[in-house]
């Protein structure tokens, strides 16, 4: 026993550390990978401490229903999660074994499923398999962007008129509220026409390299969609995120992206059309 283990049982009361006992036991067989009434130490452990069903189920059966439950929910969960890194992996079979990993180095800390593959990106980066392929490394980004997406909270729909009833003197100091459902991905990979290909049932075959800037968002009618977008207006949506003026953040985009800053000038009209249209901006605050 660790110092840790110590330090937690001399501060669970007498009383309740029979149930603490209950719970962390209950909680390590339950994700674990084994059968329990198959491992007599798990049998064991599972028949001194939990009673009989009424219905004549032993210890080690009732815990096993929690067991394959935990794992046939959480791995269902994560493959309709994560569809472009379930093709990337190399199908169904390799996912499986990949999120088996995933769930026992990252156990859920919610009750919301929606949130089971939050830290999937990031040990898929860690991975020896997976973390040195980038095409996975994107594909799991993009899938989980699509997951934060449809959870994003909702905004009332933007006024377009403000843009043509404000003075040009006040654009500058303008600053952009973009909706919450927004998600920019800088990408090594066009994987978001491989996931619209998975989609549809298409032949697809793994991307080529390509340096790829995509918008994954909920629209209007709250479908999810992503657009691929020109690198300048990629970082003028991510300054402008940032709470930065519009003046500023045209002037950080052009020299973040070496453009010339005529370009976002001419360009900068046909965007907020873009955007307003496609419920990228939420709202439009000038400064007093």
């Amino acid at each position: 026993m660790g110092e840790r283990d110590v330090d937690e049982r001399r501060a669970v009361p007498r009383e309740l550390r029979g149930l603490v006992e209950i719970q962390r036991f209950v909680s390590d067989a339950v994700r674990g990978l084994d059968d329990i009434p198959r491992d007599p130490a798990l049998a064991g452990h599972a028949e001194s401490l939990i009673v009989p069903s009424a219905r004549g189920m032993t210890p080690p059966e009732r815990l096993e229903v929690y067991r394959e439950q935990f794992w046939l929910r959480h791995l269902a969960n994560l493959d309709e999660d994560f569809p472009t890194l379930t093709w990337v992996v190399g199908g169904r079979e390799a996912f499986r074994a990949l999120t088996t990993g995933y769930l026992r180095a990252c156990p859920p800390r919610t009750w919301d499923l929606q949130r089971l593959g939050a830290d999937l990106p990031g040990y898929i980066a860690r991975d020896p398999r997976w973390g040195s392929d980038p095409l996975a490394r994107d594909a799991a980004r993009l899938d989980w962007a699509f997951m934060e997406a449809f959870d994003a909270p909702d905004s009332p729909p933007f006024d377009a008129r403000i843009l043509a009833s404000t003075p040009e003197d006040a654009w500058p100091s303008a600053r952009i509220d973009l909706h919450a459902s927004l998600r920019l991905l800088p990408l090594g990979h066009p994987v978001h026409d491989l996931r619209l290909a998975l989609q549809r049932g298409a032949e697809v075959e793994r991307p080529v390299v390509e340096a790829t800037h995509v918008v994954v968002y909920r629209d209007p009618a709250c479908f999810l969609r992503t657009m691929k977008i020109a690198p300048l207006a990629f970082e003028l949506l991510e300054t402008l995120r940032s709470g930065t003026p519009l003046g500023e953040a045209c002037e950080a985009a052009a020299g973040a992206s070496q453009s010339d800053p005529s370009e976002i000038g001419e360009r900068l009209g046909g965007w907020f059309q873009q955007w307003t249209a496609e419920g990228w901006i939420r709202a439009v605050r000038f400064e007093a």
